[in-house]
């Protein structure tokens, strides 16, 4: 006679919406305070660079979704300049994070190389990246691919720095049972190294994420002709406070989808390791 176990009960439905709804609270309800307060603010006091924020939602609103029915109702300030941006940002950040990964595996599990290389790569991250883009427009022009060389190369130090810590930290151990069951290399970089180095190989892609999309805008303040970037000094040079808001506006969402995405990317990769500190 075999024992049978009960399914686990649902979970009701208002204790569901119950605990999104409190999640919702403390992710966004700072958030919200401070934009009421800041609406507020701009209404008891007007100022011509500082609009409320309900102005800035409405003219965002008509830049970015005012277009055709056969655009999905998507303007050229997205179609052109938001998708040109966020091509580069994930070219940029894809290469980057290979270089930067490829580059601090080989560092971390070498000793005699990390002594070796670490006074170089203390020396050129410690230049910042954007102190570069002059060297990167004098050497590839002002096209495209120096935009995304740029990204990837600002990017690739915190990949690098965070993969070479990852994977120097794995305990002895551990690599010698990789050795032991002679495992070939791949199956030993990818079952027990890169795995063990994980966590701190998303702590430099999230870092790594957010300046992609801030050397993005850099590289497009200079010799561009579309991008968030290029359309944000446009604004300023032309004084439309409220266009420039609105490209800033649509930088914090971007900024926080991409984090969003990676985030649940790492929760879905490294739910064992959530556990294993449980």
């Amino acid at each position: 006679m075999t024992a049978t176990t009960k399914p686990l009960p649902a979970i009701p439905t208002v204790v569901r919406l119950r605990l999104i709804g409190t999640r919702l609270t403390y992710s966004f309800g700072l958030l919200v305070v401070l934009l009421i307060l800041w609406q507020m603010a701009a209404s008891l006091s007007p100022s011509p660079f500082f609009p409320t924020p309900l102005r800035i939602f409405a003219n965002a609103g008509e830049l970015f979704l005012g277009g055709s029915p056969s655009t999905l109702f998507l303007t050229p300030a997205v179609t052109k300049d938001t998708f040109g941006t966020l091509g580069r940002v994930l070219l940029g950040f894809t290469l980057g994070s290979i270089a930067g990964l490829a580059i601090g595996v080989a560092i971390g599990l070498r000793r005699i190389l990390r002594e070796v290389t670490d006074p170089v790569v203390e020396f050129l991250r410690s230049i910042p990246a954007t102190a570069t883009l002059p060297l990167f427009i004098v050497l590839l022009g002002g096209g495209d691919n120096m935009r995304v060389a740029f990204i990837a190369y600002g990017i690739s130090w915190f990949v690098l720095i965070n993969t070479a810590n990852g994977v120097g930290s794995i305990h002895p151990t551990q690599l010698a049972m990789g050795k032991a069951f002679r495992l070939p290399w791949h199956r030993q970089l990818t079952g027990i190294i890169l795995p063990a180095a994980m966590p701190k190989v998303f702590a430099g892609l999230r870092i790594a994420m957010t300046g992609a999309l801030m050397f993005a805008i850099v590289s497009e303040f200079m010799l561009a002709t579309n991008g968030i970037g290029f359309q944000l000094i446009q604004a300023q040079g032309r004084f439309q406070i409220l266009n420039m808001w609105s490209w800033m506006l649509l930088l914090a969402v971007l900024g926080l989808l991409l984090n969003s995405i990676l985030e649940m990317v790492e929760n879905r990769l490294l739910a064992w390791h959530r556990l294993a500190r449980s």
